[in-house]
């Protein structure tokens, strides 16, 4: 049996699946050719495990001299997928303003590189940029420059993309999904840090800015999710410690100290009264 074949679907493609089959089955149920059979299946979702804060730092740390530092700060600052931003174009980012269109993603898809519209209708959004990553991106363009001196004829830019894909190998062409793994691998290895997948960085930067106390809608629209549900079964785990500290602040919003200090001098609070 071929080795692809044994591997477990994912929570999504088990219910995209289903989505798909049921709608079909709806269709017969109404036109009368069969009776309605279908259930819902029972998905048990993996629990997310990224890096925390201070090992994301050390993967970037340790990532700032690679030739895609930008890339890599780029994942874990915005939550793009990995096809997202490997499907970029210059023409797709203004620097000026801060600001990045996903537009399409790069997929393998058995031995080509395809593009491709990105996974929901909700991926196709506008993303704030940090200045850490417009900075890394400045740098990044003036490299991609060089490089492209350096391979002269041998520069070929992906076919249908004459404005030039912002991440690519040294030669303009493609970054092929599955070199990133690998070089995340090799990344992970040097920081001495706990392995982790390309998508698992996508987890970092939600586990990130629910670390500042940014709310759930906000982290929805962020990484693109098509309802706030996903976001929240997703990271209910990771919500956990903030929901906590935002019960430990409850007592100081509340003043409850002083109140059970002030009840003790009133008069008027004694047992006597």
């Amino acid at each position: 049996m071929n080795k692809c074949c044994k591997r477990r679907p994912s929570a999504c493609s088990v219910q995209y699946v289903h989505a798909v089959l049921r709608s079909a089955l709806q269709q017969a149920v109404r036109e009368e050719l069969i009776a309605p059979i279908v259930e819902t299946p029972t998905v048990e979702r993996q629990e997310v495990r990224p890096l925390d804060a201070a090992e994301a730092k050390i993967l970037l740390r340790t990532a700032r001299n690679h030739r895609l530092y930008a890339l890599w700060l780029l994942l874990i600052s915005t939550g793009l997928r990995r096809g997202e931003a490997l499907g970029l174009t210059w023409s797709d980012i203004d620097l000026a303003v801060g600001q990045l269109r996903v537009r399409r993603n790069l997929q393998r898809i058995k031995r080509e590189l395809l593009f491709g519209t990105p996974k929901t209708a909700r991926s196709l959004q506008t993303v704030s940029l940090p200045k850490r990553c417009v900075d890394a991106l400045i740098a990044h363009q003036a490299q991609q420059e060089q490089e492209r001196k350096v391979a002269g004829a041998k520069w070929q830019p992906a076919l249908g993309h004459p404005n030039g894909l912002v991440f690519t190998t040294a030669t303009g062409r493609a970054t092929d999904p599955r070199s990133l793994s690998r070089m995340l691998t090799i990344l992970c290895r040097d920081a001495k840090v706990r392995r982790v997948r390309v998508h698992d960085l996508r987890h970092n930067c939600a586990s990130l800015l629910l670390a500042q106390g940014v709310d759930a809608r906000t982290i929805m629209e962020t990484l693109g999710h098509s309802t706030i549900t996903m976001t929240l079964d997703t990271y209910a785990h990771v919500m956990q410690t903030t929901l906590k500290a935002a019960a430990d602040r409850m007592d100081d919003a509340l003043g409850l100290d002083d109140l059970r200090d002030g009840e003790e001098d009133d008069p008027g609070c004694s047992s006597a009264a």
